[in-house]
């Protein structure tokens, strides 16, 4: 079949970057995540799957198509052309592979699902929207207090409202703490601080790959929120990875949240394409 599967970080980046970098903004999260990996990251021990499309109607043959799954997570429909679905669905059959959920841009998902359901129509657990930056514009006047970088002192905090993030965005729980503890020390965490110096927001940014860099979590706990700290923190956290030198800013939104949508887009974020999060029954399909 077309579609190959492997283990090897290594091998796959080195069949899909391109593909996936000729869109940077879109595929943010497997280029980050492929990123991520290649310096050593893991979120369990379970074994991980890397799988690509080559047209092997072609010499040499082109990379069309590219998934994988980081468990616990999802399986990431990064890119998968349409005629080539049903192959895909056959292919992780054939191999056995354990898919609880998928991700990825909202037709993309549908189409999977439909097929790896048998049509049974399973809702999506999550409707996303991604957001690519046009023109930052930071609130004015900014909510009292200023935007702080994360210390190593903050740790315990930062790694609180990451998981308090994870659960009220029903997300696949992992361990927090290295991954809070690895963003404190790349300065990738912003904390907004209140007049009297108390943290009161985070906005959190990926490092720059190829170009892009992704805004989350953002997070304001519940007794501090609609008072535009959000706001404050997630421009100071974009201004950071524009100096960092990101040529493009993206995050993701729940739809769900219609007040979030409207804070993100006020500060100059633009809708660019929505993303659906699917989960499976377990059990085979």
């Amino acid at each position: 079949m077309p579609w190959r599967f492997n283990a090897d970080v290594r091998t796959y980046a080195a069949r899909v970057w391109d593909l996936l970098a000729a869109d940077p903004a879109v595929h943010t999260i497997a280029l980050t995540v492929i990123d991520n990996v290649l310096a050593g990251r893991r979120w369990s021990d379970a074994d991980m799957l890397f799988g690509w499309y080559e047209d092997t109607h072609v010499d040499p043959a082109p990379i069309l198509g590219a998934v994988f799954r980081t468990p616990p997570y999802e399986l990431l429909l990064a890119q998968v052309p349409e005629p080539t679905m049903p192959e895909l669905v056959d292919a992780l059959r054939a191999a056995s592979v354990n898919v609880p959920g998928v991700v990825g841009e909202a037709g993309t998902v549908d189409r999977f699902t439909e097929l790896w359901t048998g049509g049974a129509g399973v809702a999506p657990a999550m409707r996303q929207r991604l957001y690519q930056l046009g023109t930052l514009r930071p609130p004015s006047p900014p909510p009292p207090g200023e935007a702080h970088l994360a210390e190593p002192a903050d740790l315990v905090l930062v790694a609180n409202w990451y998981a308090a993030f994870q659960r009220e965005a029903g997300a696949v729980p992992v361990d927090v703490e290295p991954i809070a503890r690895d963003s404190i020390e790349q300065r990738l965490v912003w904390l907004w601080r209140n007049s009297a110096r108390a943290p009161v927001s985070l906005a959190a940014r990926t490092q720059v790959v190829a170009g892009v860099a992704r805004i989350g979590p953002v997070y304001t706990p519940p007794a501090g929120r609609r008072r535009g700290y959000a706001a404050a923190v997630t421009a100071a956290c974009t201004e950071a990875a524009l100096r960092a030198g990101a040529s493009d800013v993206v995050l993701f939104t729940d739809l769900a949240n219609p007040t979030s949508n409207k804070i993100y887009q006020r500060l100059g974020y633009l809708p660019k394409h929505d993303h659906h999060v699917v989960h499976f029954d377990p059990g085979p399909h």
